[in-house]
C-alpha cells in the first residue's frame, strides 16, 4: 500500500532533525509588505500540550489553540490564536502562558479569562526560542544554537533579556531546579548551567547521551532525558559539575519528549508509543505500559489520572493511565490530516487532505474561512482539480475519484477510476482527466460520463509522474527523476512521449503558460522553458532558491512557488531568460501546493490551509494623463474588437474599492477572472489574452465582460475570431 508519510518524509526533514530545517529557516526571506497573512484552517500538527483546570492550552504549527476538557471524553474547541514564528513549547505560570515562537521570540498571553486569552507581551531571543519554562519572574528560554537565554517576566508586558549562556550544540528544552538550569543540547547531551545570578549564567557541567537529547525533566537528583533513539537515560545530578550516568530504558521509537508525574515516566516516543516507565529504582527504570496513539507523538502531559498527548497527525488524545499497565482512550481532538493541495474556484476552496480527502473550505470572506464539507476517500488524497460541479482527486492507491461538489456541504461520490500506478496530480481539459500516475505513468480518462469514467489512453514515461499541465494538445508531465517530459495528446487513445528535460533535481509540479513552461524543481529551484518546439524544450531561465521547490502556479509575467521552507514566493518573469524574485510570505508549515484568485494565494501548507493576501502585483495598468479624480465609474469597449487573441479593456473607478472584471461565455459560465482586487482611483487598463481561468485557449465566439464595484454593475460585449 502506498504510504503517504514517505512521500513527506522525501520531501521535508523529519522530526528527528528539525535543528537542521530550523536553521536552514533563519535564512529564509521574511514577508514582504506586498504579500500579508490573512487567515489560516484546517489546522493540524499539534506539537505540545499543558492543562490547568478545565482547560487544555495546545501549540499547534499554526498557533495556540485552546479546549474546554472538563468532559475529557469530548474535548470542546474553546479559542485559537495564530502565532507569527513556528512555535516549539509553551508554559503555564499562575495567570499567565509562554510560548517558545520560535523566530518570533517569546510571547506571552494573559489568562485571567482563560476562554479569551489576552497577548500582553513578547520578547526577541538571539537564537530560535524552542522550549521555555519560567520559575518566579524569570523566563529561561532554550534558543537552539543560541543556548539559553533569560528574560525577566515580572512585568509580562514588558519583559526584558537580562542574561544568556552559548551551549555548544542545539538548544531545545530546558527545566529549572533550585539555582541550576538544565538543558537538552541535541548531540551534546545534557548541559547544566548555574543561574544564581541570571545576569551572568555559568555552564558548570554536562553529559554526553549516546544520541539526540530533545528533552529533560529533573526531579531531586535525577535528570531524566528523552535521548531519541537511546530511550529514556536518567542522570545523576546530585554533582551538577560531575553528572553520571544511572539508568536507561530503551523505547521502540524516538523519545523526543517526557513528563514525570509520581513514580512514573510517560514519554512521547515519535512514530512508537506513549510509553510508560516506572521510575522507583532509577538505576532500572522498568517499562510499565503502552498507548499507541494515530501518529507522530510530540509532547505528553500529565494531570491525575490522564495523560494528554500531542499527536502530530492525530491531534490532542487523551489517554486514561490510572492504572499504567493498561492506559486507555479516554476522549480526543481530531485534527485533518496534511493538506498537500488546493484548488479554487468561485468562493470555494478545495484541498486533498491526504487521508481524509477532500475537504471544502468556503473563502467568500478569506479573513474568515469556514469549513463547509468533506469527503472521506479510500486513498490518500494528493491532487485535486475542479471543474464546474465536479471535483477530480487523484486518491493515489484508489485511483481517480470523481465528487459532485454542486453542494459543497453534501459531496458524494459519482464515479471512480483506478489506475496501475498511484495516482498524484490530475487535470481536467474538455471531457478528459489527465492523471499524473505515479509508477503508472501517464493515464488519460475519459470522464464525459462521470458515472462510468473510462481509461482510454496510457503514455510511458521516464520514471515517476508526480504532477501535470495540460495545454492545447500537450501534457507537461513533472517527474521526481526524470525532470519535466512532453507528451501529445492530439490522439487521446494514443498518446506520444515527444521529448523532454532532465533538471538536477525531483520535479514536483509544472505550469504551462503560452509558449513557456514553469518547472518547479525541488533541489534546483525554478526553471522556464521556451517550448515552441514541444518535442526539445529549451531551457532558457532559472532561478535558484532557498529550499524546495514543490508547487507552481503562473498568472501573466508573475510566477507563484510554494517553497517547502520559506512558504509563498513571488516571481517576476516578465523577462523569462532571468527571472527575478520580487516578493515573499512566510508560512508556518511546509508549502506544498498553492492556488491564485485575484488579491489572494491559497497555499496548502501541510499543517493548514494559509490565505495570504497580495498587493503590488496587480495585472491592472494607469493610463496616465488625467489631472483630476474621475467622477463616475465608466466601462469602455475592449479594443481591438473583434480580436484574436489579445485586447484591452479600460475603465475608470472615481473612488477606492474592491474591483470585480470577469468574462463570461454566452451560456453566462465564467471563463475568466480577470480582475479582483483592491483599487485606487482613476483610469485603469487591462488586457485579455483571450485564455480562461485554467491558461486553455478559449474558442471564437462572442463573449461578454462585467465590471462589478460595490453599487455599480456594467457588461459589454466583445468578439473573439481565430
Amino acid at each position: 500500500m502506498y504510504d503517504s508519510s514517505g512521500f513527506i518524509r522525501k520531501v521535508c526533514l523529519g522530526a528527528v532533525c528539525w535543528f537542521v530545517l530550523l536553521a536552514l529557516i533563519w535564512a529564509a526571506p521574511s514577508s514582504a509588505d506586498d504579500v500579508t497573512y490573512v487567515s489560516s484552517i484546517l489546522w493540524t500538527g499539534v506539537k505540545d500540550v499543558e492543562v490547568v483546570g478545565d482547560y487544555a492550552y495546545c501549540l499547534f504549527t499554526n498557533g495556540l489553540v485552546i479546549l474546554n476538557v472538563s468532559d475529557p471524553g469530548n474535548p470542546v474547541l474553546v479559542n485559537r490564536f495564530y502565532l507569527e514564528g513556528i512555535a516549539g513549547r509553551i508554559f503555564v505560570q499562575e495567570d499567565y502562558l509562554f510560548v517558545a515562537d520560535g523566530d518570533a521570540g517569546l510571547v506571552i498571553f494573559d489568562l485571567s479569562d482563560p476562554e479569551n486569552p489576552d497577548s500582553v507581551g513578547s520578547c526577541p531571543t538571539t537564537g530560535y526560542a524552542r522550549g521555555v519554562f519560567v520559575c518566579d519572574s524569570l523566563a529561561y528560554v532554550a534558543a537552539e544554537w543560541y543556548g539559553l537565554q533569560i528574560i525577566h517576566v515580572g512585568d509580562p508586558a514588558n519583559p526584558d533579556s537580562i542574561g544568556s549562556c552559548e551551549t555548544p550544540n542545539v538548544a531545545g528544552s530546558v527545566f529549572v531546579q533550585d539555582s541550576l538550569a538544565f538543558v537538552a543540547d541535541a548531540s551534546n547531551g545534557l548541559q547544566i548551567i548555574r543561574i544564581s545570578d541570571p545576569t551572568n549564567p555559568d555552564s558548570i557541567g554536562s553529559y554526553d547521551t549516546p544520541d539526540q537529547a530533545y528533552d529533560v525533566v529533573v526531579q531531586g537528583d535525577y535528570a531524566y532525558v528523552a535521548d531519541c533513539w537511546t530511550g529514556l537515560m536518567v542522570i545523576g545530578v546530585s554533582d551538577p559539575a560531575h553528572p553520571d550516568s544511572v539508568g536507561t530504558c530503551n523505547t521502540p521509537g524516538a523519545a523526543l519528549a517526557l513528563c514525570v508525574h509520581g513514580e512514573m515516566a510517560y514519554v512521547a516516543d515519535g512514530y512508537g508509543e506513549l510509553e510508560i516507565i516506572n521510575l522507583k529504582d532509577p538505576a532500572h527504570p522498568d517499562p510499565t505500559g503502552s498507548y499507541d496513539t494515530p501518529g507522530y507523538l510530540q509532547n505528553v502531559f500529565v494531570l491525575d489520572s490522564l495523560a494528554y498527548v500531542a499527536d502530530r497527525e492525530g491531534g490532542l488524545q487523551i489517554v486514561g493511565v490510572s492504572n499504567p499497565a493498561s492506559p486507555h482512550f479516554v476522549g480526543s481532538y481530531d485534527t485533518p490530516d496534511y493538506n498537500l493541495d488546493v484548488y479554487v474556484q468561485d468562493t470555494v476552496a478545495y484541498v486533498a487532505n491526504n487521508e481524509d480527502g477532500l475537504r471544502m473550505v468556503g473563502v467568500t470572506d478569506p479573513a474568515t474561512p469556514n469549513l463547509l464539507g468533506t469527503f472521506d476517500t479510500p486513498g490518500h488524497a494528493r491532487g485535486v482539480f475542479v471543474k464546474d460541479t465536479l471535483a477530480y482527486v487523484a486518491d493515489t492507491e484508489a485511483g481517480l475519484r470523481i465528487i459532485s461538489v454542486n453542494d459543497p456541504a453534501n459531496p458524494y461520490l459519482v464515479g471512480s477510476r483506478m489506475t496501475p500506478g498511484y495516482a498524484y496530480g490530475v487535470h481536467v481539459k474538455d471531457d478528459l482527466a489527465y492523471v499524473a500516475d505515479y509508477d503508472g505513468d501517464l493515464q488519460i480518462i475519459d470522464v464525459s460520463n462521470p458515472i462510468s469514467p473510462d481509461s482510454i489512453g496510457s503514455c510511458d514515461i521516464p520514471c515517476c509522474a508526480a504532477n501535470l499541465f495540460v495545454q492545447d494538445s500537450l501534457a507537461y508531465v513533472a517527474t521526481s527523476y526524470s525532470g519535466l517530459q512532453v507528451v501529445r495528446v492530439t490522439d487521446p487513445a494514443n498518446p506520444e512521449h515527444i521529448g523532454g528535460y532532465d533538471t538536477p533535481g525531483n520535479v514536483f509540479d509544472v505550469y504551462a503558460q503560452d509558449s513557456l513552461v514553469f518547472v518547479a524543481d525541488s533541489y534546483s529551484g525554478i526553471h522556464v522553458f521556451l517550448v515552441t518546439d514541444p518535442a526539445n524544450p529549451d531551457s532558457i531561465g532559472t532561478l535558484k532558491i532557498i529550499g524546495n521547490a514543490l508547487g507552481i502556479f503562473a498568472r501573466d509575467s508573475l510566477v507563484f512557488l510554494a517553497n517547502s521552507w520559506t512558504g509563498l514566493q513571488v516571481i517576476d518573469v516578465s523577462d523569462p531568460h532571468n527571472p527575478d524574485s520580487v516578493g515573499s510570505g512566510n508560512t508556518p508549515g511546509t508549502a506544498y501546493s498553492l492556488f491564485v484568485q485575484g488579491d489572494y494565494a491559497y497555499v496548502a501548507d501541510q499543517h493548514s490551509l494559509v490565505i495570504l493576501e497580495l498587493t503590488g502585483f496587480s495585472e491592472v495598468k494607469e493610463i496616465e494623463g488625467e489631472e483630476t479624480t474621475p467622477c463616475d465609474f465608466t466601462l469602455f469597449q475592449n479594443y481591438p474588437n473583434p480580436f484574436n487573441p489579445t485586447t484591452s479593456i479600460e475603465f475608470v473607478i472615481p473612488r477606492s474599492g474592491q474591483v470585480k472584471i470577469e468574462i463570461f461565455n454566452l451560456l453566462g459560465q465564467r471563463v475568466r477572472s480577470l480582475v479582483d482586487e483592491h483599487l485606487k482611483p482613476g483610469h485603469k487598463l487591462v488586457e485579455w489574452d483571450g485564455r480562461d481561468d485554467e491558461g486553455e485557449e478559449v474558442s471564437s465566439g462572442i463573449y461578454f465582460y462585467r465590471m462589478t464595484i460595490a453599487e455599480f454593475s456594467q457588461s459589454k460585449k466583445m468578439l473573439l475570431l481565430k
